[in-house]
């Protein structure tokens, strides 16, 4: 049975969405719930009475010529504002509690029940199904309040639609589109699968931006503008770092490895590369455990490279929050970290053997030249890169590093098969050239 067009539409909610059934009928949809219906049989019975199905499963099976709607929304007002997107013409507001939201069935004028509540005048409505009253009182103040907040958000979303801003990107279009592009962009799936979401943030306010409103016109524009393919590797960049990331590592070999690294240095400065440096979390780190080492500060030369241009700005302003620097000793916190207002300002004498300068790993061109002692290539190139890539990063690295030199990868990476015998272990994360 199929529903004629100008018919309000009238829902199958399933077992995941008790509420939403629920809030449903009380603005007065047709919401019927399919409690503990396998999935198959209510996609036939959806069928079968022209309704469309309500899901948050994406593997829901479709039946032919079934109509459904997977929600993407946690909370119950943004599944009601995302379902009734999609039908321009409903308003929550046009007929309130006009069903029962028991068992869905219309209401009708009715007389008080008997006893009738006290202080309460009317009018009253019954379900004709299984016989429960309304009536207008403080719990009906309440779920009148929160639809008529509905109704507002979603007149908002409606506007914003009218006004060319995209959609929301649902789920399985954005995945989609993560994965094209991160083919595109030699990128690694199984490195962004945990930390996409804040990227889908960054791609709808890229395409507001440029004016689309569909991912498939955004993808061709990557394709075409070599610009813009690049635009999308920063959209992509990922930023997570603080002061003393992977604290056991600086306390547990720092003491042996400042010697070894003298020691490839052969009495000069030691050179060191921190190669995606965020906002000089990491550089600053190892400057503070330098001088706690008593050694000299000019015999630590550290560059400091990132891709986004505000990382590097923040880096310089050495201003932090307090997130990133809760590693941090409280006795190398009080003499480093100055607080300001809930911020901490790094000490200047830490930050002025630091240089800082944009570079995108990712590129072919810019890799810096050097004889550096160590590389510092942590939760970058060996988490995000896919196989191939990360090798060919790994040369270049290689190509940077000194006879002996050191390379320090995060603890959950791991260097691409086919080069791991031109290198030795030496700690944990730790290998020496």
């Amino acid at each position: 049975m199929r529903r004629r067009s100008g018919e309000a539409p009238r829902f199958l909610v399933d077992g995941m969405l008790a509420r939403l059934a629920r809030w449903l009928r009380a603005a007065g949809f047709d919401a019927q719930y399919a409690d503990g219906t396998e999935p198959r049989a209510q996609a036939a019975q959806a069928m079968r009475e022209g309704r469309i199905v309500v899901t948050r499963n994406r593997r829901f099976p479709k039946g032919p010529g079934a109509r459904q709607i997977v929600l993407e929304s946690k909370t119950l007002e943004r599944q009601m504002v995302e379902l009734l997107r999609h039908f321009p013409h409903l308003n929550p507001l046009a007929s309130p509690f006009s069903r029962c939201t028991g068992c869905n069935e219309p209401v009708a004028p009715s007389e008080p029940p008997n006893p009738a509540p006290p202080g309460i005048e009317g009018p009253f409505t019954r379900c004709p199904r299984c016989g429960r009253y309304y009536w207008r009182g403080s719990h009906y103040d309440r779920m009148h309040a929160k639809l008529v907040h509905v109704a507002r958000a979603l007149e908002e979303s409606r506007e914003r639609e009218a006004a060319g801003e995209p959609p929301p990107i649902k789920r399985e279009d954005f995945d989609e589109f993560l994965r094209e592009a991160l083919i595109l962009l030699g990128l690694s799936w199984r490195g962004y699968r945990r930390v996409r979401w804040g990227f889908r943030t960054r791609l709808r306010n890229r395409l507001r931006e440029l004016g689309l409103l569909r991912l498939h016109d955004y993808m061709l524009l990557v394709r075409s503008d070599p610009s813009e393919r690049e635009r999308l590797g920063a959209l992509l960049a990922v930023t997570i770092s603080r002061f003393f990331r992977d604290r056991g590592f600086w306390f547990r070999f720092a003491d042996d490895l400042f010697p070894a690294l003298e020691r490839v240095a052969s009495g000069g400065p030691v050179r060191v590369w921190s190669l995606g440096c965020a906002s000089g979390e990491e550089p600053y780190t190892l400057r503070i455990m330098w001088r706690e080492s008593g050694r000299a500060e000019e015999d630590l030369s550290v560059l400091a490279t990132d891709l986004r241009t505000v990382c590097l700005e923040r880096a310089r302003r050495r201003l932090y929050p307090e997130s990133a620097v809760h590693n941090v000793p409280a006795e190398l916190r009080s003499r480093y970290l100055h607080e300001r207002r809930g911020t901490f300002l790094l000490d200047e004498e830490i930050a002025r053997g630091v240089q800082f300068e944009r570079f995108d790993w990712r590129s072919e061109t810019g890799w810096p030249v050097g004889d550096f002692h160590w590389v510092l290539a942590r939760n970058g190139i060996f988490t995000y890169d896919d196989e191939s890539g990360a090798l060919a990063k790994l040369e270049r690295i290689e190509d940077a590093l000194v006879p002996g030199g050191y390379l320090w990868i995060g603890g959950n990476e791991r260097l691409p098969d086919a080069a791991r015998a031109r290198w030795t272990k030496v700690a944990p994360s730790l290998y020496r050239k």
